[in-house]
């Protein structure tokens, strides 16, 4: 018989050595209102793991060791958990991938993708440290890539 969970308990989890890109863009951690690009940290995480996607990087967290988690449920109550089960289905195209047995497959496939995707953010702030609009990288940076691949 198939496990049944509690999937509103399943954890997401990413690095905590992001937590300054939290800080940097999310107002729920405080970012300036200059510099605010997210309103929550899971959007930050939706994006990132976007960006891994889309660059086709993936990056399983290495451990839940230095993880901060946040509940799926959390995700679900503003839909954004429509992200983990899209970038799931694209990895892995079949619907098994959302049942329950599998579902914590399916957020460890978005958490590897959210990891290498903030491992980008981060050096696109550290390759343009100069830029007075930290905003005005995360744009320039995703026009770049769509130029690039149009």
């Amino acid at each position: 018989m198939a496990e049944i969970i509690d999937w509103r308990k399943l954890s997401v989890r990413r690095d905590s050595r992001f937590e300054s890109l939290e800080e940097r863009f999310c107002s729920t951690k405080g970012a300036k209102n200059d510099f605010q690009v997210f309103g929550t940290v899971k959007e930050l995480m939706v994006f990132a793991a976007l960006v891994g996607y889309q660059l086709d990087d993936y990056q399983p967290l290495e451990s839940k060791v230095n993880t901060t988690p946040i509940l799926l449920d959390t995700y679900a109550t503003t839909g954004h958990d429509a992200y983990i089960y899209l970038i799931a289905l694209a990895k892995e195209p079949s619907l098994d991938i959302l049942k329950d047995e599998h579902l914590r497959n399916a957020v460890g496939i978005f958490e590897a993708y959210c990891n290498s995707g903030l491992k980008h953010i981060d050096s696109w702030i550290m390759n343009n440290i100069g830029e007075s609009q930290v905003t005005n990288i995360l744009f320039n940076q995703t026009l770049e890539y769509l130029v690039e691949n149009e």
